[in-house]
């Protein structure tokens, strides 16, 4: 899908850019299901609000019954709720019905909702509105085209994001970032915190930053000038500390966004101004004359994520509306929510969770029931009808009262197993229907149910600790940096002149960084190769191509792979694969000799992902972005990006276009703390030897131990005193 206007210009000689939306990115997550016999299923879309549609065609294909009667039977699709197409249902028509539809570009608004609305009969005397005959299927390849042209807005700083991102728009974005020539560190650090807010807006869409030095791309950009920094066309910075908004000299079309400062200092405080007050901000320039810095965040509190240090309510993370269904075959109710990847959960039941929830009661339909489930991992199942039940069976639903404005309430545990890093809890109503005749005992067609805001999960009795390193917590949410929002613990550490593509994954990881906390970045450090002693007591990112990154040399040792002077060095992995059952779910076990290595002449170029812990202080993490070419670092961005097409996992995943390789080779280290009971468990479940010896011997002493008293007590029985 072509990204909105922002690398270049998306626009053809006539000024109009296509879009093709499928059925998933309108909300669907499969092909769309109709069934029984009034069925329909709405999809939402947005238009950007700097752009009109100027010409549309929904292209759509469908299978149906063929128990169906044509004469009864039809689908209607409604845009916004205007019919813009009707098909019969015809009993002679082969599968793959396909329909091309043009439809009218008066009807768009900025959000808008395309229903499938079905109805079907399969005989014309009383139906069972449950017949397996009844059903509808559109096909998950059907799309929606738009043509759209561009009808920007006067600028303010009031409208931000946009028009760089429109939150209407959920297409992959690439936004250009520009500085007037080679920047310094500052000015680098300023555009990661930028980033990390432009990351926050765009959410799950994903954001990358090509970085253009002293020129302009042809659409939106962001300006970063330090000092005397000049770019052609750009209205110069007035004072210390300033953020504007300028006409793009050449594009009348395209806006740029300006963050300039007098100094290094000046610049990030611009670009701290932004990132926090950006609600507040008004006019095309202002001044940012005074800073009161931002409270420092603590472990585990980012925004996005759930609380671990108190129960959290449903109404916190979802919207009511989100919360609620109709009808007969009622969508899943999807509860999405974030968790700290190191909570520790081991031998436990897992996360407890007191439900409250209602749904319509039918007396005599005893198997309805609500399904629970997390990450597509079943849990359990809760009978809906009371009187189907003793109301002390342990594990039961609970009437809390029998007035009908009162919830349902249960409880139950979300398996340590299903907990991730991103959850979503899914909860599917089910009702069930008894067939005693035709047309009896059918249920009421104004079927609901929900779940009720109130409800409370509870994080809050774990413990943090984790094993590492592993790339598929740094991939999801940026773990472990991210446990402190504003990166406080964080550095990154660049070549000593880092060229763009180099700075673009920088400055990427930042946009991830902010997506994964909603929080930017404010006080992450960005240093040169070497300097990177000054950072020991950090967490380091390092990035680095070629021999530009200095510490690709200093720290091959410790590298799973690296190359130098043009030969591949490989180390042998750290640990062998087998089942061992631990928490962390690795089954590694390490390996007693000596790790060998292989040197390779005239291997072909390569982008990979290292984790490892840190050589300058222990329990502190590494994670190397590396590239043989500068050129192949954007495939590590793509990855970074893209989590739904690329899986990144251990500690060492070599990256190309299309997939990820990914394997186990650096020794385990373990960050947190444990309760000490805890911790004796969890040593003694990984030393089942040693377990055992330990319970031979301490029978041993306790035997020794009360072989002398028994031998008397023994005595006085044989020989009692007269």
């Amino acid at each position: 899908m072509p990204e909105a206007p922002g690398e270049g210009s998306p626009y053809n000689a006539d000024g109009q850019r296509t879009i093709s939306l499928t059925l998933k990115q309108m909300g669907a997550w499969s092909a769309v299901n109709l069934r029984g016999v009034d069925a329909s299923r709405t999809l939402a879309f947005s238009v950007r609000n700097d752009e009109v549609v100027v010409a549309a065609r929904l292209r759509f294909a469908f299978d149906f019954s063929p128990a169906l009667i044509p004469e009864l039977s039809h689908l209607r699709v409604l845009l916004n709720e205007r019919v813009v197409d009707l098909a019969s249902l015809r009993g002679d028509k082969e599968l793959g019905n396909a329909r091309d539809v043009s439809l009218d570009p008066r009807l768009f608004r900025n959000f808008n909702t395309l229903r499938f609305h079905a109805i079907e009969h399969y005989t014309r005397q009383c139906e069972d509105p449950f017949h397996s005959s009844l059903w509808l299927t559109i096909n998950d390849l059907s799309r929606l085209e738009l043509t759209l042209a561009p009808a920007p807005k006067p600028g303010d700083l009031k409208h931000l994001p946009a028009p760089f991102l429109d939150k209407a728009d959920n297409a992959a974005l690439k936004l250009p970032f520009v500085f007037a020539g080679t920047p310094s560190l500052g000015a680098i650090r300023a555009a990661g915190v930028t980033a990390s807010w432009f990351g926050m807006q765009a959410g799950s869409r994903g954001v990358q930053f090509p970085v253009h030095t002293n020129a302009l791309p042809n659409g939106n950009a962001v300006v970063f000038l330090e000092g005397n920094d000049k770019l052609a066309g750009i209205k110069p910075n007035a004072t210390d500390s300033s953020i504007s908004l300028q006409q793009h000299p050449t594009n009348p079309t395209a806006k740029l966004l300006v963050i300039a400062g007098s100094n290094a200092e000046e610049i990030n405080k611009a670009a701290r101004a932004l990132a926090l007050l950006h609600p507040m901000l008004s006019g095309q320039e202002l001044a940012v004359a005074k800073e009161t810095p931002a409270a420092p965040r603590k472990p585990y509190d980012a925004p996005a994520w759930i609380p671990t240090d108190r129960p959290v309510r449903f109404g916190e993370l979802s919207r009511p509306e989100e919360l609620r269904v109709q009808g007969y075959y009622p969508e899943t109710i999807r509860l999405n929510y974030r968790a700290a990847p190191d909570i520790f959960a081991w031998h436990t039941p897992g996360a407890p969770v007191t439900l409250k929830y209602r749904a319509v009661q039918l007396p005599l339909h005893k198997n309805s029931s609500l399904n629970i489930g997390q990450n597509f991992n079943f849990i359990g199942a809760l009978a809906l009808n009371a009187d189907s039940r003793k109301a002390d069976e342990p594990g039961r639903l609970r009437v809390v009262s029998s007035d009908a404005n009162s919830a349902h309430e249960d409880k139950f545990s979300i398996p340590p197993y299903t907990l991730g890093g991103r959850n979503q809890l899914q909860f599917s109503y089910f009702f069930d229907v008894i067939k005693e005749g035709e047309c009896h005992n059918l249920p009421p067609d104004n079927l609901q149910a929900s779940i009720d805001p109130e409800s409370i999960i509870d994080l809050s009795g774990f413990p943090h600790y984790v094993a590492l390193p592993n790339l598929a917590y740094f991939a999801d949410l940026g773990f472990p940096y991210t446990r402190l929002a504003d990166l406080s613990e964080t550095a990154v550490v660049l070549p000593a002149q880092p060229n763009p593509d180099e700075i673009s994954l920088y400055l990427t990881v930042m946009g991830r960084m902010g997506e994964a906390t909603g929080y930017p970045t404010l006080r992450h450090e960005v240093v040169a190769s070497g300097e990177v002693e000054k950072m020991a007591a950090r967490d380091l990112i390092v990035i680095g191509s070629a021999s530009d990154q200095g510490l690709l040399a200093k720290w091959a040792d410790y590298l799973p792979i690296v190359k130098v002077n043009g030969e591949r060095r490989s180390r042998e992995p750290a640990a062998r694969w087998f089942p061992t059952y631990r928490w962390e779910q690795q089954d590694v076990s390490p390996q007693s000799q000596p790790q060998g290595k292989l040197n390779l002449l005239g291997s072909g170029d390569l982008a990979a992902l290292m984790a490892f812990e840190s050589p300058l202080q222990a329990q502190r993490s590494v994670v190397f972005l590396y590239a043989d070419k500068s050129a192949d670092l954007p495939q590590i961005s793509n990855a970074l990006t893209n989590p739904d097409l690329f899986q990144i996992q251990g500690d060492v995943a070599v990256v190309d276009e299309k997939s990820v390789d990914y394997a186990k080779v650096s020794p385990t280290y373990y960050l947190g703390t444990l309760p000490t009971m805890s911790k004796l468990r969890w040593f003694f479940s990984d030393q089942p030897l040693l377990a055992a010896l330990l319970a031979i011997l301490v029978c041993a002493i306790l035997a020794v131990a009360m072989y002398r008293p028994l031998r008397r007590l023994l005595s006085r029985r044989q020989h009692p005193v007269s």
